[in-house]
């Protein structure tokens, strides 16, 4: 059992790898997991400067999610992460970085992947 509710559910896509001559070795994997998405956005800057008789205003926004897995999971920065929201909006993610977080006995209690 996860220490936290893990309520949404993200499909991951996994390439197949090939040999130097191009030749599939192993085949493309898909499967779905249990995870929780913590998602957000934040306006970083927002300008605006006149322009002769036009006023111009711009604003840069970055959005950033993270996911967490029960336990160790095999997640690679070369993966897509699939997930598709409440009001059924499907997003593809790709990791940014991926962390262990481990307990006092030294066992992966989550795996936290930033997108």
């Amino acid at each position: 059992m996860a220490i936290i509710p893990l309520k949404q559910t993200v499909t991951i896509k996994r390439k197949g790898e090939t040999d130097r001559w191009g030749n599939e070795v192993t085949p493309p994997v898909e499967f779905t997991l249990n995870c929780r998405m913590e998602e957000g956005a934040k306006l970083t800057r927002r300008t605006s400067s006149l322009d002769g008789a036009n006023s111009v205003t711009s604003a840069e926004v970055v959005s950033s999610a993270q996911l967490l897995f029960d336990k160790f999971v095999d997640i690679r920065l070369t993966d897509e992460l699939y997930y598709t929201d409440e009001s059924g909006n499907e997003r593809k993610y790709l990791p940014l970085n991926i962390n262990r977080i481990r307990g006092l006995n030294g066992k992966t209690l989550l795996t936290e992947v930033e997108v």
